[in-house]
């Protein structure tokens, strides 16, 4: 299995990656691969997003496709219009009928069974929280510029104020840009530097600075209070793979989805 920290861990034939049991029973998370839908080169084909050229009609019939496996309405999927920020929602319903999408928002969060949260990506990490008590989840964006500006402590800190505790919160790091492909210029890997110190291995090279993602959100999830045994992470690298939409590797290209939900049925 592709980059994946965990043993049993299921792979659609040509579709998704599903890790719902790491984040708790009764909670689903499956990452999507870009294959399996409509959408023509370069955006081939399980594209997800309308705002990078793909035609709406291809977008909506893959939005469909991906709702259907999931076995919800595609009003019960609620996007974020993503910013690169740390602004994060609590969401109550979705769509009355279409996919809902919440305006300026990098992280969403909700305790509603059946309602479905994505996040759109193409080497940013998506990155999933589940949490008992309340039961609840959330799925986070975070770009270089939400992982800098720390949008996992800012979720931990809504989650807080409604009674989360974050020693019992569980998180996911689905497929992005591994420190393998991620080179940054001299100014950006000083910004990592300075937030994370030169020993914690966020940025490392020799002539060429390149800045692990995965790590600085996990020292973020650590300095919001989870546990190290509760942090987890799937699906390798998105420019690496070509199972995956990435725009480092393509530039013009088409957005992956992350999406998780508490089953219906589960109590609040």
């Amino acid at each position: 299995m592709r980059g994946t920290e965990e043993k049993g861990i299921r792979e659609g034939k040509r579709g998704w990656l599903e890790a719902g049991r790491l984040l708790g029973e009764g909670m689903a998370l499956y990452f999507t691969l870009r294959w399996g839908g409509v959408s023509p080169p370069p955006f081939a084909s399980l594209n997800l997003s309308l705002s990078d050229g793909d035609h709406p009609r291809n977008v909506m019939e893959n939005r469909a496709r991906v709702a259907q496996r999931l076995g919800v309405e595609l009003r019960d999927v609620v996007f974020m219009r993503q910013v690169h920020g740390t602004r994060v929602c609590r969401v109550f319903r979705g769509g009355r009928h279409r996919e809902r999408v919440v305006p300026a928002a990098d992280g969403l969060f909700t305790t509603r069974p059946g309602l479905v949260l994505a996040a759109l990506t193409a080497d940013c990490v998506p990155l999933a929280l589940g949490f008992p008590f309340p039961r609840g989840v959330a799925m986070l964006h975070a770009g270089w510029r939400g992982t800098i500006n720390d949008i996992a402590g800012a979720a931990l800190r809504r989650l807080r104020a409604m009674g989360v505790s974050p020693e019992e919160v569980r998180a996911v790091m689905g497929p992005a840009i591994g420190p393998c492909c991620y080179a940054v210029d001299e100014g950006r890997a000083l910004l990592f530097v300075e937030k994370y110190g030169e020993e914690s291995g966020v940025v490392s090279g020799d002539g060429v600075s390149r800045v692990d993602l995965f790590r600085a959100n996990r020292i973020n999830l650590l300095r919001a209070g989870l546990r190290e045994e509760n942090i987890h992470q799937v699906g390798g690298c998105t420019c690496c793979d070509g199972d995956f939409f990435s725009f480092r590797r393509e530039g013009v290209t088409g957005r992956q989805g992350a999406f998780v939900l508490l089953l219906p049925g589960e109590r609040r």
